[in-house]
């Protein structure tokens, strides 16, 4: 889908490969897009589980992997979703140290405080209050 929509809006400087996170790629890049799965699922189903407990390991992972391989000037954009439990967002909390100093500039914005309020019922989800829609930008500053 990736490639249909970057053709169509008329991109051409624009790769779209396929990888486990970026491990089977080379070089740094100007530009990250992620909308990883996010959910909790028991079946461990590609398209829906994002590992771990409440379902944020793949998020933090693709964070992870690519803050090194960011060029000068270049960002990730993450659109992920959240567990949150009371007042804590596991996500941010997980990478907060990671995007916390003076090489990296960051935003982190909910965009939707409640989004698939029906899991909320599922198994493993007990303690889990509300899943929110999150943007999470982060630009490697220029050297």
């Amino acid at each position: 889908f990736a490639q249909t929509n970057a053709t169509v809006a008329g991109l051409k400087n624009m790769e779209c490969c396929h990888s486990d996170i970026l491990s089977g790629l080379s070089g740094n890049f100007d530009l990250i897009v992620a909308n990883p799965p996010y959910m909790k699922d028991t079946q461990r189903r590609a398209y829906r589980h994002g590992g771990d407990a409440l379902g944020a390991d793949l998020s933090v992972r693709i964070l992870r992997e690519s803050l090194d391989r960011l060029t000068p000037g270049g960002s990730l954009v993450l659109y992920t979703g959240v567990a949150m439990v009371g007042e804590h967002d596991p996500f941010f909390e997980a990478v907060q140290a990671d995007i916390d100093h003076a090489a990296l500039a960051w935003t982190y914005r909910e965009l939707d405080p409640d989004v698939f309020g029906e899991e909320l019922l599922e198994e493993g989800y007990e303690d889990v209050d509300r899943i929110a829609a999150v943007e999470l930008v982060v630009t490697r500053r220029p050297a």
